[in-house]
């Protein structure tokens, strides 16, 4: 059982030229060839918690600008140091686990192919990025919390089988979206 806790940055700079997100330096970004395994959890356990594991993933974004170019570079993290897990490790709440790092993927690859409609405009980038952004991260959390709801948390076996094609047939038709640079 777990409930997702989704770690999210605040913004830090907005301006004409420019326009980033803050990424934590000891944070593992998503990678369809590594998986998590239970050394990557090195947080401490909630004890109050009646979750057996938690996740903290996120994405950052950031924006810079010339008079020529604009480059978005938006990236999906897992935050080893707020992720944790009790005792109860076991091959299939990984997995589970894994399913929420790789539905943090799944909306950075949504948030990239909106972004991405904008073009090379630096004025048009700076003026609707943060919108976008909010936007996409409130359907994460909603997506996030279906996933948990219907799958309670992992024990609906029949559901989190469904969940994990669900997000591998989503993940695959966003593949075009896959870089960590938007708008190329």
């Amino acid at each position: 059982m777990k409930l997702i806790l989704l770690s999210t940055l605040s913004f830090l700079l907005f301006s004409a030229n420019g326009f980033a997100q803050k990424k934590c330096d000891h944070c593992l970004e998503w990678n369809e060839k590594r998986k998590l395994t239970w050394s990557d959890f090195k947080g401490k356990p909630n004890k109050l918690s009646r979750n057996e594991a938690l996740t903290d993933s996120g994405m950052s974004i950031g924006l810079s600008c010339d008079d020529k170019n604009s480059e978005v570079t938006i990236e999906c993290f897992f935050d080893p140091q707020k992720s944790w897990v009790k005792d109860g490790k076991s091959d299939y709440l990984l997995a589970h686990e894994q399913l929420h790092f790789d539905i943090t993927e799944l909306f950075v690859r949504k948030l990239r192919k909106k972004i991405d409609q904008l073009g090379n405009d630096c004025q048009k980038l700076n003026d609707y990025i943060e919108e976008y952004y909010n936007n996409n991260y409130n359907a994460f959390v909603a997506y996030q919390h279906a996933y948990d709801s219907e799958s309670k948390h992992s024990i609906n076996k029949e559901k989190q089988a469904y969940w994990e094609k669900k997000v591998a047939r989503e993940l695959e038709q966003l593949k075009p979206y896959a870089s960590s640079l938007a708008n190329n």
